[in-house]
C-alpha cells in the first residue's frame, strides 16, 4: 500500500507530501458485572497522506495542505481519486508559505512502555483482573467494564526524505459503578495508562465504588456561597491544560493568547509555584519533528512555547511537535491536612470544563464531600465557577500524586474562595 500511494503521488506530479502509516493491534474485553461478555482482537491499518500545493497570488507565496486517508484493499484508482481531490482542495487553503521540518532518518524505536513485549491479551486480562479483584457486597459494585489494549507501529515518510518508525503501547477503557441502596445511582469513569500499572486501576476502582456509595447516601446540595475547593484526580489534567493551551503557537499566532517566552504566567503569592513539564509520549510528531521532554513553566515563568511546524515557523521558533501529557511538580501538604473544616472536595462532575481563552472553569457536581465537625458529609448537585487568574497564585498542591496517560502530578489542588451555586 505504501508503494502504491507513493507511485500515485509521483504520477500525479505531487512534489511535496507526507505519509503516516499506523498499524494497530488491539485486544478488547467487554464485561457485564464480572462476566466476560465479548472478547475481541482487532487489526487496523490506516494511511494518512498530507499533500501540499505551493502557489502565488498577487506576489505572495502560499503553501496549501489537504489530508486524505487510505485503507488496505483500496484499488489504485480509488487512491488516485482521493489524491486528486486532496490536491485540488489544497489550492483553496491559503496558508502563508512555511518550511516543513528537516528530514529525519533513523532506526526503528521500540516502545518505551513496560507493556512492550507482553502479549496483548495477557495485558488486557491483567487489567481486567485488577478491576474484578476489588471486593463488592452486592450493593455497590462495577456493573460494566470495557478494556482496550493497543499496540501501534507508526511509520513516517516524506518527500524530503524523512523515514522513521516507532512502536507505542497503551491501555485504556471505561467502567460504570452502581449502588442500589438507598437510591439506585450510577457513575461513569474512564482510564488510560501508558504503563503496566494495574495497581493504579485497582485503586481507581476502589475509590469509584466508595464514591458511588457516598453518592447514593447524599441527600443535600451544597450551600450557595464561597468555599475552599479541593479539585482531585482526572479533573486536574483539564485544569492545568490551561497553561498548555495558552502556550501553544497555534493559539499565540492568531492572537488568542499573548504569552511569550519569559512571561510571568503566575503572580507571586502564598501558593505553590507552577513547575510544569511537557512529556513526549511519542518520539516524533505527526509531521516528523523529533520530540523531547520540555520545561513549560518554572516557578511561574513561561520557559518555552510549543506547537506544530506551521505556527512555530510563523513565530520564528523551532518546531517542537504536539504534546498531550503534562507533568506538574507535587506540593508540600499531605492530602489529609488539606481537608480542613469547611473545605469542599469535588469528587466528581457531570462535565468539568476549562475555557482556555478566558480561564473560567467549573462544572456541575455529581458528588462533593464537605468537611464538617471532622466528618465528610456527602453532597450532590450545585456547581462551581471560578477564574484561574483569580486563584493561580494561591494554589496548594498535595504531596500525593496521580498518574494516567495524560497527566502526572499532584493528586489534589486546594483552590481558595471559589463561588458555589447550590441550595
Amino acid at each position: 500500500m505504501l508503494q502504491l500511494i507513493r507511485k500515485v503521488l509521483e504520477q500525479e506530479n505531487i512534489a511535496v507530501w507526507q505519509i503516516r502509516k499506523t498499524e494497530t493491534r488491539r485486544a478488547e474485553l467487554y464485561f457485564i458485572r464480572k462476566k466476560l461478555d465479548i472478547p475481541r482482537l482487532a487489526v487496523m491499518n490506516e494511511y494518512q497522506v498530507s499533500v501540499y500545493r505551493d502557489f502565488e497570488e498577487n506576489g505572495q507565496r502560499f503553501r496549501g495542505m489537504s489530508v486524505m486517508y487510505a485503507e488496505e484493499g483500496q484499488t489504485e484508482e480509488q487512491i488516485r481519486e482521493k489524491v486528486r481531490n486532496a490536491y485540488f482542495a489544497a489550492q483553496y487553503v491559503k496558508n502563508p508559505y512555511y518550511e516543513l521540518p528537516d528530514p529525519v532518518c533513523a532506526e526503528k524505536q521500540a516502545s518505551k512502555s513496560d507493556m512492550a513485549g507482553r502479549d496483548l491479551q495477557e495485558i488486557a486480562n491483567a487489567f481486567a483482573d485488577a478491576v474484578l479483584s476489588v471486593p463488592d457486597d452486592g450493593e455497590a459494585f462495577v456493573n460494566s467494564l470495557e478494556i482496550f489494549v493497543s499496540r501501534s507501529a507508526v511509520t513516517l515518510l516524506s518527500s524530503a526524505g524523512t523515514n522513521v518508525s516507532y512502536d507505542t503501547d497503551k491501555a485504556e477503557g471505561e467502567f460504570v459503578t452502581q449502588c442500589v441502596r438507598p437510591v439506585d445511582v450510577e457513575q461513569y469513569r474512564q482510564f488510560a495508562y501508558d504503563s503496566f500499572d494495574t495497581q493504579a486501576l485497582k485503586d481507581k476502582v476502589q475509590a469509584a465504588i466508595a464514591d458511588v456509595r457516598m453518592r447514593a447516601n447524599a441527600t443535600d446540595m451544597p450551600k450557595t456561597g464561597t468555599h475552599d475547593i479541593l479539585l482531585t484526580g482526572e479533573n486536574l489534567k483539564i485544569f492545568f491544560e490551561y497553561y498548555l493551551i495558552r502556550a501553544n503557537a497555534g493559539v499565540i499566532f492568531p492572537g488568542y493568547s499573548t504569552w511569550k517566552t519569559g512571561d510571568r504566567v503566575q503572580e507571586t503569592g502564598e501558593g505553590e509555584r507552577l513547575n510544569i513539564g511537557l512529556i513526549a509520549t511519542e518520539p516524533y510528531s505527526a509531521d516528523g519533528v523529533p520530540m523531547k521532554d520540555m520545561v513549560l513553566t518554572e516557578d511561574g515563568v513561561l520557559k518555552h512555547i510549543w506547537g506544530a511546524t506551521r505556527f512555530m515557523r510563523y513565530l520564528n521558533e523551532q518546531p517542537t511537535g504536539g504534546y498531550e501529557k503534562i507533568r506538574v511538580k507535587n506540593g508540600t501538604v499531605p492530602f489529609a491536612r488539606m481537608k480542613t473544616e469547611g473545605t469542599l472536595e469535588t469528587v466528581s462532575f457531570s462535565d468539568f470544563q476549562m475555557d482556555y481563552f478566558t480561564g473560567n472553569f467549573g462544572g456541575e457536581m455529581r458528588l462533593a464531600l464537605l468537611k464538617k465537625d471532622g466528618q465528610d458529609i456527602p453532597l450532590y448537585g450545585g456547581s462551581i465557577n471560578a477564574k484561574i487568574a483569580d486563584c493561580a497564585d494561591k494554589l496548594i498542591f498535595s504531596t500525593e500524586r496521580y498518574e494516567d496517560s495524560g497527566y502526572s502530578g499532584p493528586y489534589a489542588v486546594l483552590i481558595p474562595g471559589v463561588a458555589v451555586a447550590g441550595e
